[in-house]
């Protein structure tokens, strides 16, 4: 237990101690902000390798009357390894892309408090936990979302709070009911039967429909997907992290925890929502990527391509088939990494030549080739192509559509990674489209803060893509969890 707390605790007091720092000790906040990201991932690992080995962590405590526990299962011990080691890596860039603006001791401690409470939501172990952690979510992230504090800036913010308090309205009610019909809100895996296990009836699809409602805020399903591309005001790394990872991650996990942990997939399967939401996740696919094809700026159109690929974990969900969620577990792991390496690259892009927009990045390959041959790679990545994993994740969620008994979804995927092709390919051919002559830009501390973090994780996905077996134990222990 003392690895789950620590884990837990180490963005907070980081957070705490980064507070307190003068803001003209730049040296020593960067120091605690590495620090304390280094012993977050570390813990977190560590809480992932006793999860994986079998052995159970908990702990458990009261608020009143309202029992909350912490108990990481493999799914959330995946989600943690995620957000704990992108997030070192997006603090190592951080450091280059804050440096000389304003404002940097606010912005790194609720950067690493936000690491701290997304791992609350990976390792919670009921709904009391989920919820009292995704709600923090939400107020933690808001300062990062308006950190430039402009009237752009604070509309989005509002926005923001708007859509995700709303969401999180829809889980309480739903937590109530869930809670009036079972008396039990704990998760439960294979072997144990579903929380409402015997409770049948039209209700219960209204139920769902509330549990997918409030955390499809935080995933963007369609049409709950408005205030994502609007957060984009947000600095970059925050783009990378939050819209990414952390807050969107928290939204696909927790549809995820409820379809397994709280319905379970058999009950699922016997409702008539659960027919519904393949759909559903298949029309935010196609219609998210052919809206982000048409965007010309830059980290708009990424995050248009958000909302299309997180669907894609979803789907693999829906078809409630283990070779779908295997496709869904391989892809939050493969598209988080190939995602924040896009958003690394647009960041690169517009501090060193100050262009956002896709059709104004003509030569700019010849200036920053190694951003564009990670930007090329990633890309490469959304589209399903060899050699990175995505390759085997949309392998395994088609395979999982056609266990599921909904072939034509499979489809989907062909056709969305045509589309996908059409949105990043003329990116990379506009960047090196006109050879220019200018000096690299790739140059200096500042630059290498921000380069050297992108290009690792590009090399990491190539790894991944060509030994996929290397993150197949974690998948292999979520799908033995649920079925």
């Amino acid at each position: 237990m003392i690895y789950l707390i620590s884990a837990l605790s180490a963005g907070l007091a980081g957070g705490l101690v980064v507070a307190v720092i003068p803001e003209n000790r730049a040296r020593l906040r960067n120091f605690c902000v590495l620090f304390f990201s280094v012993s977050a991932m570390i813990l977190s690992w560590k809480v992932a390798s006793l999860v994986f080995a079998g052995i159970k962590i908990h702990a458990a405590g009261k608020i009143g009357d309202i029992s909350w526990s912490l108990a990481p299962d493999p799914l959330g011990a995946v989600f943690g390894l995620i957000a704990s080691t992108l997030w070192l890596f997006a603090a190592v860039y951080s450091i280059g892309y804050m440096s000389g603006k304003k404002k940097q001791r606010t912005y790194f401690s609720f950067f690493l408090i936000s690491l701290s409470i997304t791992l609350g939501v990976a390792f919670s172990g009921n709904m009391v936990a989920l919820y009292l952690f995704y709600e923090l979510l939400t107020f933690v992230t808001y300062p990062l979302v308006i950190h430039e504090r402009s009237p752009e800036a604070v509309k989005a913010g509002s926005k923001y709070i708007i859509y995700n308090l709303s969401g999180a309205g829809a889980i309480l009610i739903a937590i109530i009911i869930t809670y009036s019909l079972s008396g039990n809100l704990d998760f439960s895996g294979v072997g144990t039967p579903p929380i409402l296990a015997g409770c049948m009836g039209s209700g219960l699809n209204w139920l769902l429909l509330l549990y997918v409602a409030g955390f499809g805020v935080k995933a963007a399903i369609m049409p709950l997907h408005r205030w994502l591309p609007e957060a984009m005001v947000a600095p970059t790394p925050v783009s990378a992290l939050l819209h990414a990872v952390a807050v969107v991650y928290s939204g696909v996990y927790g549809v995820i925890r409820v379809i397994y942990s709280i319905f379970g997939h058999d009950l699922v399967k016997q409702l008539q929502l659960g027919s519904i939401l393949p759909w559903v996740a298949a029309f935010t696919i196609l219609t998210g990527v052919i809206i982000a094809t048409r965007q010309d700026v830059l980290k708009r159109r990424l995050a248009y391509h958000t909302i299309s690929q997180l669907s894609y974990i979803l789907l693999g969900a829906f078809t409630l088939q283990p070779w779908g969620l295997t496709g869904a577990v391989l892809h939050m792991i493969s598209y988080s990494m190939l995602k924040v390496i896009l958003f690394f690259c647009a960041g690169i892009i517009s501090e060193q030549t100050g262009e956002t927009r896709v059709s104004n990045m003509g030569g700019v390959g010849w200036s920053l080739p190694k951003t564009l041959t990670a930007f090329a790679i990633a890309s490469m990545g959304m589209i399903g192509m060899l050699p990175l994993s995505t390759f085997w994740s949309k392998y395994y969620l088609m395979r999982g559509s056609a266990d599921g008994g909904i072939w034509p979804l499979a489809l989907v995927f062909v056709i969305s990674g045509i589309i996908n092709a059409l949105c990043f390919i003329p990116t990379v051919v506009t960047a090196f489209k006109e050879r220019k002559t200018a000096p690299s830009r790739e140059t200096g501390s500042k630059s290498a803060f921000m380069l050297v973090p992108t290009l690792i994780l590009a090399f990491i996905a190539v790894f991944i893509g060509l030994w996929p077996g290397s993150v197949w134990p974690g998948i292999q222990a979520v799908i033995n969890r649920f079925f």
